[in-house]
């Protein structure tokens, strides 16, 4: 059974038996990593609360050839996600981002350029409009998958002009009055439509955002 090690985020985490649980991270090195974290369940385990979702930890594992589970040995937390007080707002964006690293991560797979743009809209969670982040994170997800289109075919020019802008700069420059509410809904459907379009299926976390907020 051969150890590795990695960056990772962690993403979900089930409870197995009494005391284990199954952890889903997104890795920057391995891609989507299922384990099983020994102990985990327990209140004074070893993991403590670095398998709380969006945590950036470093991660150490075994795995053998084939097998569909990794075995969990460290996970220690190098920073955690995200600053400031929860709302309902951010909550459910950030379930949202969840369900994105979980459908576009891909398992045995270096994941540099996703990875970093997470660790990215993570870190200006707080700082910049939560919603903002929302259409960034989609634009480039859809670039890095190869699937987005040209913005003028498919966007009003002034909005497609300002789209292409904001994606120039990392997401912490991001100023809040880069689109006005009506522009954001418009892109925020021209994305949900190519993401669900690209998945064959709804996201679910999107459908709770329509909803709630």
């Amino acid at each position: 059974m051969s150890g590795h090690q990695s960056e990772a985020l962690t993403l979900r985490t089930y409870p197995f038996s009494e005391s284990h649980k199954i952890a889903v991270f997104f890795t920057r090195s391995f891609g989507k990593l299922r384990g099983i974290a020994h102990g985990a369940r327990k209140s004074r385990g070893r993991f403590g609360g670095s398998l709380e979702p969006l945590n950036h930890v470093r991660l150490s594992f075994r795995r053998k050839e084939h097998q569909e589970l990794a075995v969990i040995r460290s996970c220690e937390v190098l920073r955690v996600f995200p600053r400031g007080a929860a709302t309902l707002e951010s909550t459910l964006y950030l379930s949202y981002f969840t369900e994105l690293l979980l459908e576009f991560s891909r398992e045995q797979e270096e994941s540099e350029h996703l990875f970093r743009l997470a660790l990215a809209i993570l870190g200006a969670v707080g700082s910049v409009p939560i919603s903002l982040l929302s259409r960034y994170l989609e634009l480039w997800t859809l670039r890095l998958e190869g699937v987005l289109p040209d913005l003028d075919d498919e966007l009003p020019r002034p909005l497609a002009a300002r789209a292409r802008s904001f994606m120039r700069v990392p997401p912490a420059s991001l100023e809040a009055e880069c689109l006005t509410l009506e522009e954001d809904k418009t892109l925020a459907r021209f994305s949900e439509k190519l993401l669900e379009y690209h998945l064959e299926k709804p996201l679910k976390t999107r459908k709770l955002l329509k909803e709630l907020l």
